[in-house]
């Protein structure tokens, strides 16, 4: 079913952005992929670059091993690496300028300054309980090499919700490219991860990093989106008036103020574009009273109109809020998780198919999670009996000193597919803060070429069927970006594959389920797993299968598989 020919009415949020036909999305899986694309996107910048993020490390890489610098001069994988530079619009003197510095943030934004850019930076000027960031250490890392920032607390205050978040991860660059989804600029201070990985999610790698620590952090699976056209000028005017209203209440000066720029040049597209957002009420002097709550109706409206298939990978599934208690019975329901596990419980009662894929050691609230997928099971028992209902994790292992090792594989990708036709990414999670509490921004799409390409490529990574040197080149095929030609007649070969094998839902997610089990049974033998795909399973569950588990570090990292 192409976007054109859908009934096209109901699945859009209301009273914020547009609906955009004439703006193109690139979905993009895990970090390497993400902060690729966006350092190259810098790189070709002309006028001015904006980022407003959760949390933000100047030292971290965004780009790293042989994407950097892939040999010698001469040597015929660096040449090869120039060609694809150039290719992707890069001069001369950036290219040279790639390959010979280390690309963390603070270059790469510095470099920009250099070449006369407009460069601003609006950074969550977090309490210190959550010390995830130093806002102040990036104020000054960021501002050393000419680029303007601004700390924001707009969080803040006695009738803010008590753990409230400016959680959104946005860049915009000339107007012309805004970058929406799951990963940060970030490097956590003494925490175990970095949002930058490759797609087979080693168990052990040298090139993702901690500040703090010697150890490598946790795998890390993400997702992010590349917005092109006028539907970018959406991102741009939230960053507008996210800046604008922490100058004026702040009282600094004018000359500040973010000015409005031209939309960008419409392009010729196939696809349904809304960005949609969450802004808390009291946070922000632009938001109309009671706040934004426009991803809250994309999920309620997607969900309404699922028959077939809906797949979500999230970091939580709450169905109570989160009062900064990891404690499951204490906090109130939240509204709008309970309307969206009410009109998940419809959809599986009309025969839908539901596959969620939850990470094993959310940071908190796991117990909350229980609670939900509890509360699903009590909305629809028969799909429970009848399989169509299926939750699952990740993880990694590798042979270490001759012992099998696994390690959970962190998801914090925000992804919905409902019938291979809508689908969204962004920072929203499925819980209260995502829905109503924090500040997010999501991109939703209805382009059943996109949706499907998506949830082939999510699973075919899942499954162990996507090699790591051909998922670039994937997303961008399903993107319609630019590709050499070898790689582009490659890419549409491997998309052919993967339609054979995934294509067919029912069967594909009965693959799903089979391999999960397996591997559980690898698991529990010390034996290598194939693929990263396992069942999620409750502390109860866990248990009952006499392995142990607890709140902070789940049930996968353990040194003693039992």
């Amino acid at each position: 079913m192409s976007a054109a020919s859908a009934d096209e009415l109901h699945w859009w949020a209301e009273g914020d952005t547009p609906v955009r036909r004439d703006s193109r999305v690139t979905y993009l899986v895990d970090g390497h992929a993400t902060l690729l694309a966006f350092c190259l996107a810098c790189f070709k910048a002309r006028h001015y670059i904006y980022l407003a993020h959760w949390g933000i490390t100047p030292s971290m890489p965004l780009v790293r091993g042989k994407d950097q610098r892939a040999g010698p001069d001469d040597s015929p994988a660096q040449q090869e690496l120039v060609a694809e530079l150039r290719l992707a619009g890069l001069s001369e003197e950036a290219i040279a300028f790639w390959c010979n510095h280390e690309l963390t943030l603070q270059t790469v934004l510095g470099y920009a300054v250099q070449r006369g850019l407009e460069v601003r930076v609006l950074l969550w000027d977090c309490p210190e309980i959550f010390s995830h960031y130093h806002p102040q250490q990036a104020y000054e890392e960021l501002s050393a090499v000419g680029v303007l920032c601004l700390l924001d607390d707009s969080s803040r205050g006695l009738l803010h919700h008590p753990a409230e978040a400016l959680h959104q991860k946005t860049s915009v660059i000339d107007g012309r490219y805004a970058f929406v989804g799951g990963i940060d600029p970030l490097i956590e201070n003494d925490g175990e991860f970095d949002r930058w990985d490759v797609h087979p999610h080693p168990l052990f790698t040298p090139l993702r990093r901690l500040l703090a620590k010697p150890a490598s952090p946790h795998p890390w699976h993400d997702a992010h989106a590349l917005i092109e056209g006028p539907a970018a000028a959406d991102v741009e005017l939230n960053f507008r008036q996210r800046w604008n209203d922490v100058v004026e209440r702040k009282g600094l000066d004018k000359a500040l103020l973010v000015g409005e720029h031209p939309l960008p040049e419409p392009l010729e597209s196939r696809t349904l574009v809304q960005v949609a957002r969450t802004i808390p009420q009291h946070t922000y002097g632009f938001a109309p009273e009671g706040g934004i709550q426009g991803i809250a109706q994309l999920y309620a409206a997607a969900f309404r109109k699922a028959q077939r298939l809906i797949y979500l990978e999230n970091q939580y599934f709450w169905l109570r809020s989160f009062l900064g208690l990891n404690i499951s019975f204490i906090g109130p329901d939240s509204p709008d998780m309970e309307q969206n596990i009410r009109l998940l419980g419809e959809a599986l009662r009309r025969g839908a198919r539901l596959v969620m894929v939850l990470p094993d050691h959310p940071n908190v609230g796991r117990a909350f999670s229980d609670a939900g997928l509890q509360r699903l099971h009590e909305e629809a028992p028969e799909a429970v009996q009848e399989g169509r209902l299926l939750v699952l994790t990740l993880a990694t292992s590798d042979l270490i000193d001759g012992q099998v090792r696994y390690r959970p594989i962190y998801v914090h990708a925000k992804v919905a597919l409902v019938d291979d036709l809508w689908a969204t990414v962004g920072s929203a999670n499925l819980n209260n803060r995502g829905m109503r509490d924090d500040a997010e921004m999501n991109v939703a799409t209805l382009d059943s070429q996109l949706a499907r390409g998506l949830r082939l490529l999510l699973w075919g990574e899942h499954l162990g069927l996507v090699p790591d040197e051909d998922m670039l080149a994937l997303l961008r095929y399903l993107g319609d970006q630019p590709l050499h030609p070898a790689r582009q007649a490659r890419a549409r070969d491997l998309f052919a594959e993967l339609e054979r094998q995934l294509g067919e839902s029912e069967q594909a997610i009965l693959r799903l389920a089979e391999q999960a089990q397996a591997n559980l049974e690898r698991y529990r033998s010390g034996q290598l797993l194939v693929g990263h795909l396992l069942p999620y399973l409750t502390a109860d569950e866990a248990r009952e299968l006499g392995l142990s588990c607890d709140e902070a570090h789940g049930w996968i990292e353990q040194e003693q598989p039992s």
